[in-house]
C-alpha cells in the first residue's frame, strides 16, 4: 500500500530555489547590459545615432503625452500636442498647474523605469511591445489635434479600408480603381488638413511608431522581444536623464522657456532648483529600480 505522502510533490531545497532564481537574474542582467552598451554606442557615434531616431520620437511622445494626461486629470483641455522631427515637442492646454508642468520629465522617467522593471520577464515582452504601441496610438488619436483628433479617426480608417480594399483581386477592376481613387482623395484631404494645422509629422510618426511596435511583438521571438523592450526602456531612461541634464544647464545659465521656467513662474522658486529636483528624482528612481531587479536579496521559503 502506498503512503499518502508519497504522492505529495517534493519541496525544493534552499539551494535549488536559489539556483533557479540566479540564472533568471543573470539572464535579465545580460539582456540589460547588452541593451545599455548598444544604446551608449549608438548615442556616442553621430552617424549611428540615426538608428535611435524613432525611439527618440517615441520618448518625446511619452513626454508630451504625460503633459497631456496630467492636464486632462487636472480638468484642463488639450488644445494640441505636436512632436517635431528634431525630437522636440509642445503640448498646448487651456490651463496649467505644477502637476502639468512636472509631468513631462517625471512621467518619462516613470514610464522608463516601469518598462525596465517589467522587461526582465521574458513572457511579458510581447505584451509590453503591444502596450507601448497602443499607448502611442492613443496619444496620437486623443491629443495631436486636441478635441478635433477624433474627427480624423473615422476618415482615416475609411481611407485605409478603401486603399486596402483596392488590393483585393476578387473585386472587379472598375470597383478596385474606384476604391483606390476614393481612398487616395480622402487621404490627400486629411494630409492637407494636417499640413494646415501643423500636425502632419505628429500623425505620421505617431501612427508609424505605434503600428511598428505592435508588429514587432508579432514578428520577433521572445528572446528578441525581451532585448527590444530592454533597449526601449534603457533608451527612455537615458534620454530622460540626458534631457534633464540639458535642462539643468539651460536653467542655470539662461532664461530659455522650459517646463522648469514654467514652474518658476508659478511658484517663485528658481528654475534651476526644479531642474535639480527632477534630475535627482530620476536618478533615485532608476537606482531604486536597478536595486530591486538585481541587488535586492531574494526571498526564499523554508
Amino acid at each position: 500500500m502506498h503512503h499518502p505522502e508519497e504522492f505529495l510533490p517534493r519541496r525544493p531545497s534552499l539551494r535549488e530555489q536559489v539556483s533557479t532564481v540566479a540564472p533568471s537574474r543573470n539572464t535579465s542582467l545580460i539582456w540589460l547590459l547588452l541593451a545599455t552598451l548598444l544604446t551608449v554606442l549608438l548615442m556616442s557615434v553621430p552617424p549611428l545615432s540615426v538608428l535611435t531616431f524613432p525611439i527618440r520620437i517615441f520618448v518625446t511622445f511619452i513626454h508630451e503625452g504625460s503633459h497631456a494626461l496630467a492636464a486632462v486629470l487636472s480638468g484642463y483641455q488639450v488644445i494640441r500636442m505636436t512632436v517635431h522631427w528634431d525630437g522636440s515637442g509642445l503640448t498646448l492646454t487651456n490651463g496649467q498647474n505644477w502637476f502639468v508642468a512636472s509631468a513631462g520629465y517625471l512621467g518619462t522617467i516613470l514610464f522608463g523605469v516601469w518598462l525596465l522593471y517589467q522587461a526582465q520577464r521574458r513572457e511579458r515582452a510581447g505584451v509590453l511591445l503591444v502596450g507601448s504601441g497602443m499607448l502611442v496610438l492613443l496619444l496620437t488619436i486623443l491629443f495631436v489635434n486636441g478635441q478635433a483628433s477624433w474627427l480624423m479617426v473615422l476618415p482615416l480608417a475609411l481611407a485605409a479600408t478603401l486603399l486596402l480594399g483596392s488590393l483585393r483581386l476578387k473585386f472587379s477592376m472598375p470597383l478596385r480603381w474606384g476604391m483606390l481613387g476614393a481612398g487616395s482623395l480622402l487621404l490627400c484631404l486629411l494630409v492637407g488638413l494636417c499640413v494646415l494645422t501643423g500636425t502632419l509629422y505628429s500623425w505620421v510618426s505617431g501612427l508609424g511608431i505605434g503600428v511598428s511596435l505592435i508588429a514587432l511583438s508579432v514578428l520577433t521571438k521572445p528572446a528578441a522581444g525581451q532585448f527590444t523592450v530592454n533597449f526601449l526602456a534603457v533608451q527612455c531612461c537615458l534620454d530622460a536623464l540626458s534631457d534633464l541634464k540639458t535642462l539643468f544647464f539651460l536653467s542655470a545659465l539662461t532664461n530659455v522657456h522650459s517646463d522648469a521656467a514654467n514652474m518658476a513662474q508659478m511658484t517663485g522658486i528658481p528654475a534651476v532648483v526644479w531642474a535639480t529636483l527632477w534630475l535627482a528624482s530620476s536618478v533615485f528612481l532608476l537606482g531604486l529600480t536597478l536595486w530591486l531587479l538585481f541587488l535586492r536579496p531574494t526571498r526564499t521559503t523554508a
